[in-house]
């Protein structure tokens, strides 16, 4: 086995393939995990690989120095090969066996019948052949909760639809090509369906929300269609998880708002009512890490650094809630006087027609409506409140996933009516509230701000480019797998023009241009992929995957967005240009690093600069 980057936030382990290491990814996964690595932020096993994402700050700070710089790979490599050859039996897996009621064939499974004559056989025997087999998880991607399961008998083995399907119910049970598995969420899908569970495999209340991990055992257990097999099924009957709306068939399963569109919080302070949600508005934070095991997108905020600098200019935790708008922004009321600021993209928000100043903090007087435009540059823009968007927490983050359908506004996107509860202040946050308001008071406005900002030019990376003359620029380290693709195909990626294409979305950006040829098309394992990772599908247009993206990806990999400019990549727009410069993985982690640096000086800056010497 040895460990390769994945770009410079993530490490994966790869077997050899030698009579002597057979690959075994769970109980690497477990061992690693045992060694408690304070910088391992996600372990995510898949088929023959382990995938690890870290932070290279917190490695770099237990990193000897080597030519002028902090060695973070040379660091994150040694401890992972120490800990993956730990001979710790108590870190080793330890499989389940986990039984799933499935009723086959008719309504629940309407491939049924074609995949029985493909195999040669009728549907009866197709069933018991299925169930018969013993399964195990090799992995859990696509959807939260969606199990691949390997084990499936080679004469079973089905092709994926050539159209794939708009919605496929909650709880379907789908063959493609060797491997078998199961929806946990309505969800659009190409595998051919033969029968139904109605067991639950994702809740994101419960402390284990995933029913299967990697390495369970699985064994399909036929049922009749009006016996007992709703003993552990979703209370009403609805395949899936409760609260989702099972007739929601386009990307996944969405949770029901209630309470007339008003987001359930604790907290008694109210903060925002929402009176246009714009183009796309959600609830952002600064992700939630440790579930991509379980098929949970990190997610958070697109353009992290300006989620964290407006967190800052209110006095919030860096990755607090906030409000992020895309494109074209919100109109929003404040039922509370609020600290807020703004950052990212020039969306000129405005209050009683005055334009809004970014990078700073502003004071606006309950009943204030803020008017955010079109994004003039950039795509993205955020909102921050003192205090933070005060949303329920759901599995450590309080971000919204359109997919899954949970986290912020009940897994949705905003919509005019919803009312965000905003958290209490820091210290800090009151002071500059206080000095401000009675700064308003004083010149008869309904709000007022700092003469002093902070700038986000401070923020572009050292050589990065937002929409220069060639367009915007992305460092990208290339892939240890670059040499699959043609000579010609790896110059042509760091040398020719993209165009952003108009389906990019929060998932990914997809580009327009010249396509990317393989040396030899092949089928290749789905492995963990994190946000920057340049994938390029069949077609040979590539796709910069984006914080909303699946945690696993069998596509090829030409390479993957310096971590430093994924900020860039938040604000590229459709029809944007773009290019792709190489860069070596020790530049990558310089330049991050330097930023994160820059980051705790504006921190340190802010928590100095008092209101009353600094208005």
């Amino acid at each position: 086995m040895r460990w390769v980057p994945a770009g410079d936030r993530a490490a994966v382990a790869v077997w050899e393939g030698g009579a002597d290491e057979a690959p075994d990814p769970a109980s690497c996964a477990a061992r690693i995990a045992a060694a408690k690595l304070p910088w391992v932020v996600d372990i995510v096993p898949a088929y023959d690989t382990v995938t690890v994402v870290y932070d290279p700050a917190a490695a770099a700070e237990q990193a000897p120095m080597e030519g002028g710089g902090p060695a973070v790979w040379q660091r994150v490599e040694a401890a992972l090969r120490r800990a993956a050859a730990s001979g710790d039996a108590g870190a080793e897996a330890r499989p389940r066996v986990v039984e799933i009621p499935v009723r086959y064939g008719g309504e629940y499974g309407p491939d049924l019948e074609a995949c029985a004559a493909r195999a040669g056989m009728d549907p009866r025997e197709f069933i018991e052949a299925h169930a018969s087999a013993q399964y195990t998880v090799a992995m859990i991607g696509f959807l939260p909760g969606f199990p691949y399961l390997s084990g499936l008998p080679e004469r079973l083995a089905q092709p994926r639809l050539a159209a794939p399907r708009r919605r496929v119910p909650a709880g379907s049970v789908g063959i493609a090509g060797v491997q078998t598995g199961v929806y946990p969420f309505d969800s659009p899908g190409g595998w051919q369906i033969i029968g139904r569970t109605d067991r639950r495999l994702f809740d994101p209340h419960a402390a284990e929300p995933s029913l299967l991990r990697a390495g369970d055992i699985v064994r399909f257990v036929p049922v009749g269609n009006d016996d007992g097999a709703r003993s552990s099924a979703v209370p009403g009957g609805a395949a899936g998880v409760a609260g989702l709306d099972a007739a929601d068939g386009e990307g996944g399963g969405r949770a029901n708002a209630t309470g007339e569109g008003v987001v359930r919080g604790k907290a008694p302070r109210t903060g925002l009512i929402v009176r246009s949600p714009g183009l796309l508005t959600t609830v952002q934070d600064g992700g939630r890490p440790g579930y991509r095991a379980i098929g949970v997108s990190a997610g958070g905020a697109m353009d992290e650094v300006a989620l964290r600098i407006a967190n800052l200019l209110v006095g919030n935790p860096e990755r607090a809630a906030a409000l992020e708008m895309t494109l074209a922004g919100a109109e929003l009321e404040a039922t509370d006087d609020l600290l807020i600021a703004v950052a990212g993209a020039g969306m000129e928000p405005t209050v009683d027609g005055k334009r809004l100043p970014a990078c700073r903090p502003v004071w606006v007087r309950r009943g204030t409506v803020i008017r955010f435009g079109r994004a003039a540059r950039g795509c993205r823009a955020y909102l921050a409140v003192a205090g933070g968007i005060d949303v329920p927490p759901m599995l450590g983050g309080r971000g919204t996933d359109i997919r899954a359908g949970f986290g912020g506004a009940d897994g949705r996107p905003l919509r005019a009516g919803d009312a965000l509860p905003a958290g209490d202040p820091s210290a800090w946050a009151a002071a500059w509230a206080a000095a401000l308001a009675a700064e308003a008071a004083a010149s008869g406005r309904r709000w007022a701000a700092p003469g002093w900002c902070a700038s986000p030019d401070g923020f572009v990376p050292e050589g990065g480019a937002r929409n220069a003359a060639d367009g915007v620029v992305l460092r990208a380290v290339p892939s240890a797998d670059i040499d699959a693709f043609t000579e010609e195909a790896r110059e042509r990626f760091f040398r020719e023009p993209y165009r952003a294409a108009p389906d990019s979305d929060r998932m990914g950006v997809r580009l327009a241009g010249l396509p990317l040829e393989l040396n030899v098309r092949t089928e290749m394992c789905s492995r963990g992929v994190l946000p920057g990772t340049v994938q390029v599908p069949a077609g040979g247009q590539p796709i910069v995957l984006g914080a909303d993206c699946q945690t696993t990806g069998g596509y090829p990999v030409i390479a993957h967005v310096a971590a430093v400019d994924l900020p860039l990549l938040a604000q590229i727009r459709p029809g944007d240009r773009v290019r792709f410069r190489p860069i070596g993985l020790d530049e990558a982690h310089r330049l991050l690093l330097r930023r994160e640096k820059e980051l705790r000086l504006l921190a340190a800056g802010l928590r100095c600069r008092l209101p009353a010497r600094s208005i």
